[in-house]
């Protein structure tokens, strides 16, 4: 969530007229937790004379992230090749940025099937309940029939299962 803003942070030093490690060293002391311990040490391994690829891909390992590893990938690229990596960050920024925003907007549009998928999957139970409820002895054969009415419940809730998990997968959008 705080890469955007680290992004941020390190397109305004590269404009500043800082190195890359420079700006990293930046990011340590002006960005948020845990981003500034992070970004600490990778700086503190390129000190220790560990390579800057090297100690990017150390952070790579101990955060697990797509877009950071987005944003090491292109450093590393732009290190070999060359190139402005002021506008490369401002452009993984950028989409970074849109990719949270449309993550957001298809959770709001989605919500509607996920607790349709809740309500389906609780249904059957809360009737079991209310029917117990209003009369107690009509679910009683089902619970006392261990050779009929015990396997018949377990099949129910594995079916309830596969369902809510089938709904959930349906409405879980990958972006």
């Amino acid at each position: 969530e705080q890469l955007p803003d680290t992004l941020g942070l390190w397109v305004n030093a590269l404009r500043s007229g800082y190195s890359v490690m420079q700006a990293m060293e930046a990011i340590s002391r002006d960005a948020p937790e845990p981003t500034s311990t992070e970004f600490r040490r990778v700086v503190q391994e390129v000190q220790l004379g560990i390579d800057m690829e090297d100690a990017l891909e150390h952070l790579i390992a101990r955060v697990d992230s797509e877009d950071l590893d987005l944003v090491i990938t292109a450093v590393n690229i732009q290190r070999e090749v060359g190139g402005n990596l002021a506008e490369i960050l401002e452009v993984i920024q950028f989409t970074i940025r849109e990719r949270i925003k449309l993550k957001g907007e298809i959770r709001v549009m989605t919500t509607q099937g996920r607790y349709t998928g809740y309500l389906i999957s609780l249904m059957p139970i809360g009737l079991a309940i209310f029917l117990s409820l209003i009369r107690p002895g009509f679910m009683e054969p089902l619970f006392r029939n261990r050779l009929c009415g015990w396997p018949l419940i377990g099949i129910g809730l594995a079916l309830i299962g596969i369902g809510t998990a089938i709904i959930q997968k349906i409405v879980d959008i990958e972006i």
